[in-house]
């Protein structure tokens, strides 16, 4: 007659040391660590967790889902929205959590994932939409009769003014990412290639990602136009070419023979060291504010308000969908006014007239 082994008891199974569960309730098997090596806790570990399972299957008709699982039925259920790419960004952030049962991810688990995404470089802003999109998939999910966690509690962010560059700031920036400061071949080529991406970040206004996956299809040379795929819920657009523009993409399309404008860029997920070194290299002061990629967006943004560009031909420049995102810019001409105002009454400007708006070279082209 066989005899119950040491390291398999009632459904625990003790392997390194440790008490794991595997049970069946319904069909769902549960496969999970007790995460103590006491015999006598996994069982009361055991038990509870069985009949947390009797009670959600058999009692509630609840069926639990695993968390990638539940991610991929979010992201089918909006595959038709045109938030479907921003959404698979900010909720794939949760698949760095080992893919346990939805209910079983714990808050530590989830407070990691953004921890983590602060040291990358992440804005508050930008994580509380991800913990929007985490809390909505769990809506959908538990509205589909899986049992899920608690919602994690939403991030309170307070809005700060924007950190941007001034013009003698962003000179400082290319000073020192010049080429020429490479001491080989192979360093000169790496550090070409990121000038030609903070050039290309900073004169189409465009976000990281947006130009590191933008292929060469969307390049048109003859047109001097460049298509931009937008991300986080924005517009499409075509941008005409500057000046620069055109000499980075010349320049870009002599050395990449492949799909990509930036391809050894593609893949990665953030700025990495080279850009955060070059901020410390120009000497830039971080008092208001840290200076990440994102930064170039902004200041391309201030630039062309500072120019005379209007809000709302900013919007379209920008991609964004509705105006009030365009909006966080409006101090920036209030700032510029109230000081004027000052020099005026002071007599500082004597009878100098503010400057006319500069109208856009060329109106901005929506993708049909």
């Amino acid at each position: 007659m066989a005899t119950k082994s040491s390291t398999n008891y009632g459904g625990l199974i003790l392997r390194g040391g440790i008490w794991h569960m595997r049970f069946t309730v319904k069909g769902q098997t549960v496969a999970e660590s007790t995460h103590t090596s006491i015999r006598r806790d996994a069982e009361r570990i055991l038990a509870k967790r069985r009949a947390e399972l009797v009670e959600q299957v058999v009692l509630a008709g609840k069926k639990p889902i695993r968390l990638y699982d539940a991610i991929s039925k979010f992201l089918e259920s909006r595959e038709h929205l045109p938030s479907h790419q921003g959404c698979s960004i900010h909720i794939g952030y949760f698949k760095d959590i080992p893919n346990h049962f939805l209910d079983r991810v714990t808050d530590q688990e989830l407070q990691d994932v953004l921890t983590n995404k602060r040291r990358e470089g992440y804005a508050e802003s930008t994580l509380k939409v991800s913990v929007s999109y985490f809390n909505a998939m769990l809506k959908y999910i538990g509205d589909m009769g899986y049992t899920v966690r608690k919602k994690m509690s939403p991030i309170k962010h307070e809005s700060k003014r924007l950190r941007w560059l001034t013009k003698e700031e962003y000179q400082r920036l290319l000073d020192a990412l010049d080429p020429q400061l490479g001491l080989d071949d192979k360093q000169k080529a790496q550090k070409q290639e990121n000038i030609d991406l903070v050039q290309l970040l900073y004169q189409t206004g465009c976000r990281r990602s947006e130009i590191t996956t933008m292929r060469w299809s969307q390049v048109d040379f003859d047109k001097g136009t460049v298509f931009v795929k937008r991300l986080k819920d924005s517009l499409d657009g075509t941008l005409y070419m500057t000046a620069v523009m055109r000499q980075v993409l010349t320049r870009r399309r002599a050395l990449e023979k492949g799909e990509y404008v930036f391809s050894s860029k593609v893949a990665s997920k953030n700025e990495g060291r080279w850009f955060r070194d070059a901020v410390k290299r120009a000497k830039l002061s971080l008092d208001h504010g840290k200076i990440v990629v994102h930064t170039l967006r902004h200041t391309r943004a201030v630039h062309l308000l500072q120019a005379g560009l209007n809000l709302v031909d900013l919007q379209k420049f920008l991609g964004h969908k509705e105006i009030e995102s365009t909006m966080v810019y409006a101090h920036v001409i209030e700032d510029d006014v109230m000081k004027k105002a000052v020099l005026l009454t002071d007599g500082e400007l004597g009878a100098v007239q503010l400057a006319a708006p500069v109208p856009a070279p060329k109106p901005l082209l929506r993708a049909v």
